[in-house]
């Protein structure tokens, strides 16, 4: 089957992403699951988050600046907070300010296209579903292939037989 690679031209030129810099992004991503306690091991996801960052680097070049200021917004925002590193991201979480568009620092430009994103990620990857039906929209598992079984319930299968 032929996947195409969709690649903004800029990408190219752009230096690899910092380790630091990933390392940083990936505390965002374990506080998210440690604040809503929603992922006891986020382990094996690292590299799910890394190729999820380098997917919207290559194709919106601008986010590889928006990983690095996010980088010095959270060292920054820890520090402020007595560097108490669960403070912090409970404020980048719940601070109601840091939603207005458009963002008027850095912290808000972190929450907006970094942290939010990333909390979208863990949706995806099932992240929320401790939380139950009511929350949890029950991701399929898996595509529709024909002549396959579906991977869902489907209303043939629910016709008395």
């Amino acid at each position: 089957m032929y996947q195409q690679n969709a690649k903004h031209p800029l990408s190219n030129e752009l230096q690899p992403l910092s380790d630091e810099t990933f390392a940083t992004m990936w505390q965002i991503f374990v506080h998210i699951g440690k604040f809503w306690q929603n992922m006891e091991d986020p382990t094996p996801y690292k590299a799910v988050l890394y190729s999820f960052m380098l997917n919207r680097i290559n194709l919106r070049p601008i986010y590889r600046e928006y990983y690095s200021i996010a980088q010095k917004a959270i060292k920054d925002l820890i520090a402020e907070k007595g560097n108490d590193e669960d403070k912090a991201y409970e404020y980048l979480f719940t601070d109601k300010d840091l939603t207005k568009t458009p963002p008027e620092t850095l912290i808000a430009l972190t929450r907006q296209v970094v942290a939010n994103e990333f909390i979208a990620l863990q949706l995806s990857l099932g992240g929320f579903k401790k939380f139950g039906a009511k929350n949890y929209c029950g991701y399929i598992g898996g595509a529709y292939i024909p002549g396959q079984p579906a991977p869902y319930r489907t209303f043939e299968s629910q016709l008395p037989q």
